[in-house]
């Protein structure tokens, strides 16, 4: 189901236009984008990014071209790292909040990444899946914002600099 409006100001019919071609690596699935230009099969977890990504790998090299894909659908989630201990966690559900108590250390929030799955389509280039965009990976610290809140179309647009952009 896509978010609404307010939660997402990208929305399925909008359009996703890659300005310059990308080559996937053999045997990989996605090119990272960050700080305006192609980063390669990796990236700073600490700072905003997005991939592009194909449904299938190839033991070739896969270039995808520069085109306007459209958006059909978007979906919001969370990324988690590898927890470092095992830890049992109870939540309390209040009317204002939510507590957690932790039992076998303390308890701190896993690194996670906030970010938006925006799917694609393109008759000429079937294989291009989607633009995944996410936030600096963050443990909930306030220090992390604003880098590390999912991006919308603004940010989104900040990440992909002169590679590509979101328009109506």
């Amino acid at each position: 189901m896509n978010p609404p409006q307010s939660m997402m100001d990208v929305q399925p019919g909008e359009h996703f236009v890659l300005k310059q071609a990308m080559t996937i690596p053999p045997d990989y699935s996605r090119q990272y984008i960050q700080y305006g230009q192609i980063s390669g099969n990796s990236h700073n977890l600490y700072a905003p990014y997005c991939d592009l990504e194909v449904y299938q790998m190839s033991s070739q090299p896969q270039t995808i071209n520069s085109e306007r894909f459209k958006i059909i659908k978007v979906e919001i989630g969370e990324s988690f790292t590898a927890s470092k201990k095992p830890e049992t966690l109870l939540a309390m559900n209040g009317p204002l909040s939510t507590n957690m108590l932790s039992f076998g250390g303390d308890y701190q929030r896993p690194e996670s990444v906030d970010l938006v799955h925006l799917y694609l389509q393109s008759d000429k280039q079937p294989n291009v899946y989607r633009l995944t965009c996410g936030g600096s990976l963050s443990n909930g610290n306030l220090m992390d914002a604003p880098d590390s809140y999912r991006p919308e179309r603004k940010q989104i647009n900040q990440i992909l600099g002169s590679v590509g952009k979101i328009e109506p």
